[in-house]
């Protein structure tokens, strides 16, 4: 009985041991845009994110909603010169990645970048994907 319980304790310490050197640091912060941001998201899940533009004759509708649980949704709507219509609706994940940018991720792979954001008087300003935007706010 003695020399089993020994074995036992053997492969105890044993177990223990190789899980101490197998496991790593993980440390637990809050989101880094709670910490920074809090703010600047509140104001960014206030409201919806409205641009409209013309280009080749076509008019162009884009919406973003930002929701605090770091989800939002992407609605491009445009209307063609001949009277046809689309929509669409993309949804994403998003976050703060640093201090003025805002990284949204689509679907593996297909990740877009708000940066340069600027918010004051109802308006979100910065360049989504390289191209300079204006987004108004709506309630």
């Amino acid at each position: 009985m003695k020399t089993r319980m020994m074995k036992m304790m053997g492969w105890m310490l044993m177990i223990v041991s190789i899980m101490n050197l197998t496991s790593c640091e993980v440390e637990i912060r809050p989101w880094y845009d709670d910490v920074h941001h809090s703010n600047n998201t509140y104001e960014l899940c206030s409201r919806i994110w409205e641009e409209t533009w013309i280009e080749n004759g076509n008019r162009y509708t884009q919406r973003l909603y930002f929701n605090n649980n770091r989800t939002g949704r992407d609605y491009v709507r445009i209307e063609y010169r001949d009277g046809c219509v689309s929509e669409d609706t993309y949804h994403f994940k998003w976050r703060w990645d640093d201090d003025d940018c805002i990284r949204m991720e689509y679907g593996p792979g297909d990740i877009s970048y708000l940066e340069n954001i600027r918010l004051y008087s109802n308006t979100l300003t910065g360049y989504l994907d390289d191209v300079k935007v204006v987004f108004k706010g709506r309630l």
